[in-house]
């Protein structure tokens, strides 16, 4: 389970850390490849680093390696290619990944500006990326996915408004990651078969809000919230299992809206200030077995 600390303790924690992350790269030995600067755009297969803050990052080329060495891309990043991978670097304007395969990013860093309203860092018609390791300190919609598949974060931190937002995409894979927000952490809409395992949500609420998706699976994640847990409105045959749910004010554990054959099972939702599981709107055949508080 991931490390509980508070909503404003981490917000301003992690808005601290990035700004070093804007400052130059540490000096070290020059890697092999071939040097970015300005405003980049990679066109040939092949290993390129950093040697310095760059303007704009565009990969339009399969089969790329790109060593940030801890230096900045000040302007927008885009990538569509397959089989890329970028690493140690510094995102300041988020970016986009579009009709790519196998992208990963690593150890690395993804911030925004107040002023800049745009989902900041967005993965569309895309398959089988990975990102590690990342910190997300943006505003708006931090970070979106829209019709992508088998995509994996692990081990990221998000801070944002609203800190996640899944559409039409399916089989993604979340796990020890941080949800960090005053306000919404994650939203599925029609989306299936996603897995959330071992987060922490803590924000203002729903911490997981589902409709029209089905079959995900979320397991073991500690939900830190002001409203709801889990809100699932049109949302059938979700697996709820072992998850750990503390609300404020006058809120629920777990709500169904018009949603059927959900399976709640061995959840804590002992601290909880109302009624753990309200089932309403015509929802039936739902399985609900938490632990007794």
């Amino acid at each position: 389970m991931s490390t509980h600390i508070t909503r404003r303790g981490a917000l301003r924690g992690l808005g601290l850390a990035a700004l070093p992350a804007l400052a130059p790269g540490v000096s070290r030995a020059r890697p092999t490849g071939t040097v970015l600067s300005g405003c980049a755009s990679i066109t040939e297969s092949g290993r390129y680093y950093l040697d310095g803050d760059l303007d704009c990052l565009e990969v339009l080329a399969d089969d790329v390696r790109v060593d940030g060495r801890g230096y900045a891309v000040g302007g927008e990043t885009t990538i569509s290619g397959s089989r890329v991978s970028i690493a140690d670097i510094v995102l300041t304007k988020g970016g986009r990944i579009t009709d790519s395969s196998r992208v990963t990013i690593a150890d690395s860093q993804v911030t925004g500006y107040p002023s800049d309203e745009r989902q900041q860092f967005v993965i569309a018609d895309s398959s089988r990326c990975a990102v590690t390791n990342t910190t997300f300190f943006t505003w708006e919609v931090g970070v979106a996915l829209r019709r992508t598949a088998r995509t994996r974060f692990e081990s990221c931190t998000l801070v944002s408004p609203v800190v996640l937002t899944l559409a039409d995409s399916h089989r993604n894979e979340f796990v020890d990651c941080e949800f960090l927000t005053e306000d919404f952490p994650v939203r599925l809409v029609g989306s299936s078969r996603n897995l959330f395992r071992r987060n922490l949500a803590d924000g203002g609420g729903p911490g997981f809000h589902l409709r029209d998706s089905h079959r995900n699976r979320f397991v073991e994640n500690e939900v830190d919230i002001i409203i709801a847990g889990f809100e699932l409105v049109g949302s059938d045959r979700n697996a709820l299992h072992e998850n750990v749910v503390t609300t404020g004010l006058s809120a629920h554990g777990v709500t169904l809206e018009d949603s059927h054959r959900n399976r709640l099972v061995r959840n804590d939702l002992c601290g909880v200030s109302q009624q753990p599981v309200v089932e309403s709107g015509g929802s039936s055949g739902n399985t609900v077995r938490n632990a007794r508080c």
